[in-house]
């Protein structure tokens, strides 16, 4: 199976990107023999549970970040739907973002409603099998 052509610093900076820009504490991509992890690490100066601002009043916790991966639902060829996603793209409702050609037949890959694209984790022409994940979507 072809391999995305940028190289695995590119992809690092890619997914460190996307940690500075969201609540995120780790982002995990895995592709056949490749696994690549990035985490920051937080630290606590609070020592209440719960925060609070200068004039002592409490502060709401933002919501935790959810990363899901949309999985291929059979094997198949991936294709990227028109117009192209694209890392970081944000999508405000659900979309078809790609489709996995199998016996001649277009089967569609959906967002599964709004969110940001993380990480589009197959390579466009390339063979997918049963479960792996196509994308990484961001819906916190």
């Amino acid at each position: 199976m072809p391999h995305d052509s940028r190289s695995i610093g590119e992809r690092v900076a890619i997914l460190a990107a996307f940690l500075a820009s969201s609540d995120a504490v780790r982002v995990r991509v895995e592709r056949d023999d490749e696994e690549i992890e990035v985490a920051r690490y937080v630290r606590s100066t609070a020592t209440s549970a719960t925060p609070a601002r200068s004039d002592g009043a409490a502060v709401a916790e933002p919501p935790p970040l959810r990363v899901d991966a949309i999985k291929a639902d059979l094997v198949g060829i991936f294709r990227l739907s028109r117009p192209l996603p694209f890392e970081g793209e944000l999508l405000e409702d659900d979309r078809e973002l790609a489709f996995v050609e199998a016996l001649g037949m277009r089967n569609p890959v959906r967002s599964l409603g709004s969110g940001r694209i993380v990480t589009i984790a197959a390579e466009d022409g390339a063979a997918v099998e049963y479960g792996q994940p196509l994308f990484l979507m961001d819906r916190g």
